[in-house]
Formats: C-alpha cells, structure tokens, sequence
C-alpha cells in the first residue's frame, strides 16, 4: 500500500490522468461484460487478483473520485455495484487491500441492496455505504 489515505496529493499530470480514465473504462468493460453464469463471489475474487499495475500509486479517494467522474456521461451513472465493483479492482491493482460490501439500509422498506468500498474499515463509497446493514463482505 502506498501512502496514507488522507494524505495531500499534488495535481495529476495530463498523461496520469488519461492513462487513470482507460484503465476506469478498462475495469468497467470487464465489470459489465463478465460472464452473468459466474457467481459474484468468484468475480469479486478474481478481480481481487488482478495483476499488479505500473501505473503510480494514487490515494484512494483521488481513485474513487476519478470512478465516479469518468463513468458518467451525461445523465447516465452505473449502478453502485458497478462503481464499486471498478474501484475495487483498481484499488488491488495498486496494491491496496479494499473490502467489497453489500448492504440493505438500516430502515429498508424494500430489498434493493447497496454495495460500497471499504479500505481499513473507512467507507469509499458510493456513498452512502455508512447507513447499511451490511450482508456480505469480500476482500
């Protein structure tokens, strides 16, 4: 792992940041066209191998704010298991040991789940991971 979570960074340069949003949209491709037959426990497993990147190490809020900006287009958003399912993937590239958590609201009315990133127990979001029972955990 790199350096404290909260840690100042200094501004990307261009070439980081555009290597950043093609390794995001990379991540999402795999995320969305995985195959539907796989269990979600194996997927999230798998991707929580993928191979080391040589890309620099950046703070993990930095990351997920970079998730969240490149997958909109539009009014379009993925769905937070998506968002989640990419930062996880990008966090382990880096070497950082994030957790994926699925959740229903404290107060839930219906059965319409959340997931969300953790890393060393602080929520990464999507927000708002915080306020949810969880129930299920993959590292």
């Amino acid at each position: 792992m790199g350096k404290p979570m909260d840690a100042p960074s200094p501004p990307l340069p261009l070439s980081v940041k555009l290597q950043l949003a093609a390794r995001v949209w990379w991540s999402f491709l795999r995320v969305v066209f995985r195959n539907p037959r796989e269990p979600l426990p194996r997927f999230i497993e798998r991707l929580s191998r993928a191979a080391p990147s040589r890309s620099p190490w950046i703070a993990p809020p930095r990351l997920r704010g970079a998730v969240l900006r490149v997958l909109r287009v539009g009014p379009w958003r993925p769905s937070c298991l998506v968002n989640a399912l990419v930062l996880f993937r990008l966090l382990h590239e880096q070497g950082d040991r994030a957790e994926l958590v699925i959740g229903l609201p404290v107060d839930a009315r219906d059965h319409e789940a959340h997931a969300w990133v953790e890393l060393g127990g602080q929520d990464l979001g999507p927000f708002p991971g915080a306020h949810h029972s969880q129930l299920a955990r993959f590292s």
